[in-house]
């Protein structure tokens, strides 16, 4: 009898050591990814400081390390560019300049969540390396329609 009771407390402490539901809206982990707080696009885009323009269907990954890393926020959106005019100014970016920002590559970090940037349309812009974080935004323009990729580290 004791055998079951064991057995049953160690897969009940088990089951809630389980992190919880992932955010529909993340890019899928890797098992030993840290997450911060609940994991939730709010909790995580609070602590960047980056508020999004309204009704945008986002992805997002935020990249924590244990050892003393404040990490590091990847986000990919579409956007009007009424809504992407706002979110720059919010950013405090700057305004888009032709190219991808600095360091950027196809064979980046951004790949693993299928990032790619084939061509020359792309436009850039580089938040200032001061405050608690930095943010680099790389869009291009389909239609209507911008598509745009955001990498926010804390600095």
């Amino acid at each position: 009898m004791s055998v079951v009771v064991v057995a049953l407390v160690a897969g009940a402490l088990f089951w809630l050591s389980l992190p919880g539901e992932a955010d529909p809206h993340d890019y899928l982990r890797e098992q030993d990814d840290v997450v911060r707080g609940d994991g939730s696009l709010a909790t995580v885009l609070a602590h960047y400081g980056v508020s999004l323009p309204d009704q945008v269907a986002v992805r997002f990954h935020d990249e924590e390390s244990l050892i003393g890393s404040e990490g590091t926020l990847f986000l990919h959106f579409k956007v009007s560019d009424v809504g992407l005019t706002s979110f720059l100014q919010t950013l405090d970016v700057g305004s888009l300049t032709p190219g991808l920002p600095a360091g950027w590559d196809a064979g980046g970090k951004g790949q693993r969540f299928g990032w790619s940037f084939p061509g020359g349309s792309w436009r850039g812009a580089q938040g200032p390396a001061e405050g608690a974080v930095t943010a680099s935004v790389a869009v291009a323009r389909v239609g209507h329609v911008n598509s745009v990729y955001v990498i926010a580290q804390h600095v």
